[in-house]
């Protein structure tokens, strides 16, 4: 469709919100009842001596750079206080506050909204301190901005400056404060601001993380009935466009950890709602997410960024040079790009699932914006690494909302991953009583030709295609087509899911698929299988326990196949030992020879660590001993016994075998021949330079072999000194001892 992000910009355009990015006032003086922890009640107006007292106990104010914090008088020169060394013992302090934030809700677009404010400092500006321009960062979950309230305290300068989308206001706390009124100031945390330097006196305020609560009731529709009505002719009319979805900026960033709905700031709230409604009624899907502008490219320095000095804020170590990338994140900009693209990482949490592996570029973006201008939301710098020169990188990240008609949705989740896909079953699953024919359909193509086996090596969870066929409850279709995707996915549908779709079919249908499952001769399928037959028995109808019973006649001829030793996956094993004897302790097996064979199937094979670490571990930690537990012990008892009867010997001499294993090592191997053979020389003295000494060490290291090594660090080169042990000896009577102990527990 011709025009159609011209089209959609301009009815987008027309909606305005209410709020403004910065909201400002004056209120008359109330005694806030401040204390500071080890003062008195701060009297007003703030005097120098007070202040003086506040700075020994406040702290040098940092500030954030990404994930971090750091301190850089060059960019802030402040004092703090942290809020919990603060206290209000007026009460009425809560109520100002909360007027002051019923005057900046309807100026910042906040009306029918749950906003809350949180003390977080106490923030203390003498002479010639200030803030360079930053943006704040979040500090808690739901916070969107800031509220400044100025305290009563002579000061001049120390103007704070807001700036946003090309608009800049100045606020100015002095008057008012010299007035023994109380200032405030409050803005979106994305807006640009800086405290200029103050310039006699001290500037004392508190400082409010704004949060979003919780929104009591969404924005007016009746306001964007007419906007909607457009939006949802347009979208329809574009419904045949091949370039779907259709993405959509809205007009600010947000960082990925406070992108919700009832976060949006501004004209974004109200462009978000009226697309939302238009794509109901177009039959559109839609779904917010974050649209990340990232570039990476010449690391420059910001030369607006000094100090009142006029100094450059870049620091190098007084003896050699050496760049702080903390440092040079504040202080730097981006120079020549080398490398840029734009991507979708983030979506907003709930509502439908999103599309994970959509590709798009910045043409296909429909947007009044353009990209990367001004301050990213997120930056990094770093220095010299090797031959490669200081880069710095940049992350926009811009509000979007992606569509896509309903009628095209299968061609468009077909090709995502295994994962994502799941995603859309389990949307689906949820809401199966509102789905149409249409999407019934659709989720049975889905699990049909998008979940091919081919993803099988993805740790995804696949227990959505289990409440699928519940939902389904089709038993014809379980037999003929389920039965297959079940057996491809077996591990990777939940226990529990597994129970509630047996449970909900009849039971005889599951003989074919636990067969073929139990026949693939895995570790873990049988530990699931196991685990499933298990869980059943807690159920008490004796359908139940007759099917677990039938199956069970198959499990010597599955573990049988495993071959089960200590190498194979350890933990698996375990598990598979562990269902086994809480199977048995359950009284449902009654085969005559069903524990001998079992017994022969884990014991094909006995190896110290196998019968120690695994049949003995779990014998033990059983909380009933079954048939089966007696009969494994058995065995394990009589491995003990054969083992304890030969006790380990000290070696009759010090010569000690050459490895085989020789390799590059081999010369290594002739030097060290003649010693190892020896039955009396003990200690060899290799005097070489250092290369040889770790060529020998690495050789050394290399195998299994009674040598500890020493460097004696006297002449020139120094030596390798070489001692023969009996560490092959006291290995093997340490277990020898453990295996004696160990007999003794269990005979």
């Amino acid at each position: 469709m011709a025009n159609f992000g011209k089209q959609m910009l301009n009815i987008l355009g027309e909606i305005k919100g209410t709020g403004s990015f910065v909201s400002s006032g004056v209120q008359p003086f109330l005694f806030p009842g401040l204390q500071i922890r080890g003062m008195d009640e701060i009297g007003f107006p703030i005097n120098a001596t007070q202040i003086k007292a506040l700075i020994k106990i406040a702290h040098q104010a940092p500030f954030g750079k990404g994930s971090k914090t750091v301190l850089d008088k060059a960019v802030r020169s402040a004092w703090e206080i942290d809020a919990n060394q603060i206290k209000f013992v007026n009460k009425k302090w809560g109520e100002f506050v909360d007027g002051i934030l019923k005057q900046i809700k309807p100026s910042m677009g906040l009306e029918g909204l749950s906003v809350s404010a949180n003390l977080y400092k106490l923030l203390i500006y003498q002479k010639g301190d200030f803030f360079l321009p930053h943006k704040d960062s979040e500090k808690e979950p739901g916070m969107f901005g800031t509220l400044i309230i100025g305290l009563p305290s002579s000061h001049t300068g120390g103007e704070l400056v807001v700036k946003f989308d090309g608009c800049s206001e100045v606020i100015d706390f002095s008057d008012p404060v010299n007035k023994y009124q109380i200032p405030f100031a409050a803005f979106y945390a994305d807006c640009e601001h800086e405290i200029r330097p103050i310039t006699s006196g001290y500037r004392v305020c508190l400082v409010y993380n704004l949060v979003q609560v919780k929104a009591d009731r969404k924005i007016q529709p009746q306001q964007l009935n007419d906007q909607v009505k457009q939006l949802a002719e347009l979208l329809k009319a574009s419904e045949e466009d091949q370039d779907i979805p259709k993405i959509v900026l809205l007009g600010h960033q947000y960082t990925p950890s406070n992108f919700t709905m009832n976060a949006l700031k501004l004209n974004d709230r109200h462009k978000a709602e009226a697309l939302i409604r238009a794509a109901e009624l177009a039959e559109f899907y839609i779904k917010p997410g974050l649209v990340t502008s990232y570039q990476v490219g010449e690391l420059t320095e910001d030369d607006t960024k000094q100090s009142s000095s006029g100094r450059n804020y870049r620091k190098r170590n007084r003896y050699y040079e050496e760049y702080d990338d903390e440092n040079l994140t504040g202080n730097g900009i981006i120079g020549e790009v080398y490398d840029e693209y734009v991507c979708i990482e983030h979506w907003m949490k709930g509502g439908i699932p999103p599309l994970r592996n959509i590709q798009f570029d910045e043409m296909d973006l429909i947007s009044a914006i353009t990209l990367n201008e001004g301050e990213p939301i997120e930056k990094a710098a770093e220095g010299y690494t090797g031959n490669a020169g200081m880069e710095m990188q940049y992350w926009y990240h811009y509000g979007a909302i992606f569509l896509w008609p309903r009628k095209y949705h299968y061609d468009m989740v077909i090709d995502l991953d295994a994962e994502n896909k799941l995603e859309w079953i389990d949307y689906y699953n949820r809401h199966w009583k509102t789905l149409t024919k249409v999407d019934i359909a659709l989720t049975k193509k889905l699990v049909e030709a998008g979940m091919s086996v081919k993803h099988l090596k993805e740790k995804a969870d696949y227990s959505p295609l289990a409440d699928w066929l519940m939902n389904l409850n089709d038993e014809k279709y379980l037999l003929n087509k389920g039965s297959q995707f079940l057996t491809d996915h077996f591990v990777r549908i939940a226990v529990d899911k597994w129970i509630k779709l047996v449970k909900h079919y009849p039971i005889d249908q599951f003989e074919n698929i636990f067969l073929t499952a139990g026949n693939k001769k895995e570790v873990s399928v049988i530990r699931h299988l196991l685990g499933i037959f298990n869980d059943l028995l807690e159920d008490s109808s004796s359908s139940a326990r007759a099917f677990v019973e039938q199956q069970a006649s198959c499990i010597p001829g599955y573990l049988e196949n495993l071959k089960l030793t200590a190498e194979n996956e350890k933990k698996g094993i375990r598990e598979i030992l562990r269902y086994l004897l809480q199977i048995d302790g359950k009284k449902v097996i009654r085969e005559k020879n069903w524990h001998k064979k079992i017994t022969a199937a884990l014991t094909q094979k006995l190896t110290r660590e196998y019968v120690n670490d695994i049949l003995i571990a779990e014998i033990l930690g059983a909380d009933n001993k079954s048939n089966l537990a007696e009969q494994l012990l058995s065995v394990c008892i009589s491995d003990l016994q054969r083992r304890v009867l030969d006790k380990p010997k000290p070696p009759i001499s010090w010569s000690r075998p050459v490895p085989k294993k020789a390799g590059i090592y081999g010369d290594v191997w002739d030097i060290l021949a003649d010693f190892l053979k020896s039955a009396t020389v003990q200690i060899f003295n290799y005097q070489a330079i250092l290369e040889k000494r770790k060529e020998m060490e690495y050789a050394i290291g290399d195998v299994v072999i009674d040598i500890e090594m020493e460097t004696i660090r006297r002449g020139s080169p120094h030596t390798l000194r070489l001692t023969k042990t009996q560490y092959a000896y006291e290995r093997e009577l340490a277990k020898w001892k453990e295996d004696v102990e160990i007999l003794e527990k269990i005979k």
